[in-house]
């Protein structure tokens, strides 16, 4: 049945074919090719495998009726190599085999044949037939990278960047995996992988002589390898250059410099070096300038010019050595220039030492001033400018002590006055060197002091005195009195104040405490003060009586002190009063106590014992050899007079008497009477219990048990 169908089918093409009119096509067919063994539309072939199959499909089922065939052409020369048949597989479908001999590109193309019509197929094949080497054969060539020349007889302009033109091999067609390495004398440069058959090379420099280049080229994917070498020389070129070198004074714009010129010290120099080129070098120059073999400036730039200043030149005769040395090809130019240089002194200073007094001043050392190792000493430097100039100033203070560093101080400030902090040096002998140095120029000036440092000595002196009050508002005064008596019924009062004055040979500061002591007993002590005069009011007066007065004042800085004595007496009308009386060391009476009556304790007999009598006043009492007193034992009826002599121990404001009872038995069974007649005691001022009218005794009673 299928076979009728085409029959008819031919039938009726005749038919329609000998009564309509012809158009493009009688059928409208798509015919596409394809590699049996891959979707790819190239194939890459050895020429020992240049093998395959075609399959050719219809998009209408008319294989069966109709004829299809490949056309192979050379795409080098359009050649037509051959045709091959293709036989039917299906109804939509044809295949068939070429094989190809000769190594080159290809193109195929599909046709299919019915009723006289050709339908081409819409897409192309193509295959790339190889005949791969195995020893490759590296072709190099040298471009100039700035120029694009390309080098001839592979001599090159020196110091130059170029790139290496590969072509992997010129006899083959095909490309592959490649991978290559180039060597630059001797040295792996680089490496990598390439598609294609020719590539270039990153940039290499080339210097002034020969050059080795190697060039190894590996096709991975058929175990093909090849390596090319070539060697390079450069031309000879000179490649020196000349410096034009330019000097000017005060600015870049400035009058020009010339060799043998005269300058001072304080003219700024500003140089401008250009390099002149006869060849084109790689822009690496270091440029110098130095001052007889002194660096001033090292400078290393991508440029052919250097713009140094301002250099200002020491006085004397000044070489300048100007240089440029190209960093690639080591040539070098060297300038030298003669230059008089006379000194401008910038500044002058005076130093000077000071230490502070007491009184916080600033007392300047001269050769006859005394300095201790108590003195606060600083250094006072003052700069004068000869000419105006914003530059700081660098201060350096050198001391040292008996020939050995001691301190080192260094300053750097706009300031042309210059106060150091204060310092406290060991004694010993000093030299001070003060060295003042300014910057561009450099300008050094140095002064030198010589100094003592002794001990001080702790010998200060108190001075003493009193500022008394009169009732007229005036005043007396006392300078280091012994004794000052005072009367409070007089018009000069009990009214002072106390004046303390240190007089010491030294001015160092130091830290006082001044006290009063009146009687033993401690009035006043001030806080430390660093004062060497003080005063107190005493506006409450002295105690009545006679005063011994204490005057202290203490360096605690150093614990020294001195003290001074004096009496105050101020006049009282109180007459001395009894004391103490005591018997074989037990107190019959005291004023200390309230007792009225005494009992004294008699463990047994006692001849001949022994009486202490003490009487105390305000003021001092005077002193007799002996005390007359009288004693009344009311039991044996003894009625007798003792003389009772002056103790050998007395205490200021109290008198003591101290003797044996001779004759006189104490026992437990006794009443005593002791009385003393009061005439015999009188103060200093003639107050006495006696008057001229009545004697008030002293007595005493008292018992024993």
């Amino acid at each position: 049945m299928k076979n009728i169908s085409y029959l008819m089918i031919i039938l009726l093409l005749f038919l329609f074919s000998s009564c309509l009119k012809p158009v493009e096509s009688k059928f409208k067919i798509n015919v596409e090719i394809s590699f049996s063994s891959q979707t790819k539309t190239i194939m890459n072939k050895d020429i020992n495998e240049a093998k395959g199959e075609v399959i050719l499909r219809l998009d209408s089922p008319l294989a069966n009726i109709g004829q299809a065939h490949l056309n192979i052409v050379s795409t080098t020369n359009n050649k037509n190599i051959r045709t091959i048949e293709l036989k039917s597989i299906n109804e939509n479908t044809f295949s068939g085999n070429f094989e190809l001999t000769e190594p080159g590109k290809y193109e195929i193309e599909g046709v299919f044949s019915i009723g006289g019509e050709n339908y081409t197929s819409k897409n192309k094949l193509y295959i790339n037939v190889y005949d791969y080497k195995k020893e490759l054969e590296p072709i190099l060539k040298f471009k100039n990278t700035e120029t694009g020349k390309i080098l001839e007889n592979n001599i090159y302009d020196p110091y130059k960047n170029y790139s290496i033109l590969v072509d992997v091999d010129s006899d083959i067609v095909y490309n592959s995996d490649f991978s290559y390495k180039i060597y630059f004398d001797n040295k792996l440069v680089e490496n990598g992988n390439i598609k294609n058959k020719t590539f270039e090379s990153t940039p290499l420099f080339f210097q002034k002589k020969k050059h080795i280049i190697s060039v190894e080229i590996y096709d991975t994917a058929n175990n093909g390898f090849g390596r090319t070498t070539v060697e390079l020389n450069p031309k000879n070129i000179d490649t020196s250059f000349n410096l034009i070198t330019e000097l000017h004074k005060e600015s870049y714009d400035g009058p020009i410099i010339t060799d043998n010129a005269t300058l001072s010290t304080i003219d700024p120099i500003y140089v401008i070096l250009n390099v002149d080129e006869k060849y084109s070098l790689p822009a690496s120059y270091l440029f110098s300038i130095s001052n007889n073999d002194k660096k001033i400036v090292e400078s290393t730039t991508e440029k052919k010019e250097l713009k140094y200043g301002p250099i200002y030149l020491n006085d004397g005769e000044v070489s300048l050595l100007l240089n440029a040395r190209n960093m690639v090809t080591n040539d070098s130019t060297q300038n030298k220039i003669l230059l008089h240089v006379e000194k401008f002194e910038e500044f002058s200073a005076n130093v000077d030492i000071y230490k502070k007094d007491y009184l916080d001043k600033n007392i300047k050392i001269d050769n006859s001033s005394i300095i201790t190792n108590r003195d606060p000493v600083f250094f006072n430097v003052s700069v004068k400018k000869k000419r105006n100039f914003s530059d700081e100033l660098k201060y350096s203070f050198t001391l040292k002590k008996d020939n050995t560093d001691y301190k080192k101080l260094d300053i750097t400030t706009n300031s042309t006055i210059l106060e150091t902090e204060k310092m406290y040096l060991d004694p010993g002998n000093y030299e001070l060197t003060v060295t003042i140095t300014k910057e561009n120029p450099e300008y050094t000036k140095t002064y030198y002091k010589t100094f003592k440092v002794s001990k001080a000595i702790n010998n200060f002196d108190l001075k003493y005195s009193l500022n008394q009050k009169n009732s007229d508002n005036s005043t007396t005064l006392y300078i280091l009195p012994e004794k000052i008596e005072v009367d409070p019924e007089s018009t000069r009062l009990n009214d002072f104040d106390i004046i303390f004055n240190i007089n010491s040979n030294y001015s160092y500061p130091a830290t006082y405490v001044y006290s009063i002591n009146i009687n033993d007993n401690e009035l006043f002590k001030s806080n430390p003060v660093q004062v060497r005069t003080f005063t107190y009011n005493l506006s409450d007066g002295f105690p009545l009586g006679h005063n011994y007065i204490q005057l202290s004042t203490k360096d605690i800085d150093n614990n020294y002190s001195v003290t001074k004595n004096f009496e105050v007496l101020v006049k009282e009308n109180n007459p001395p009063e009894l004391y103490r009386i005591s018997i074989e060391g037990t107190d019959v009476y005291s004023k200390e106590s309230t007792y009225d009556f005494y009992d004294l304790n008699v463990s047994k007999s006692i001849e001949n014992p022994r009486i202490l009598i003490e009487f105390s006043d305000e003021s001092e009492i005077e002193k007799k050899d002996y005390l007359s007193i009288n004693i009344k034992i009311l039991e044996n009826g003894t009625n007798k007079t003792f003389n009772i002599p002056l103790s050998a121990k007395q205490k200021n404001k109290f008198i003591k008497y101290d003797g044996i009872l001779k004759d006189i038995t104490l026992d437990s069974t006794q009443t005593w009477e002791i009385q003393i007649d009061p005439s015999q005691i009188v103060d200093e001022f003639g107050n006495t219990y006696a008057d001229e009218f009545e004697n008030i005794y002293y007595t005493i009673n008292f018992k024993t048990k």
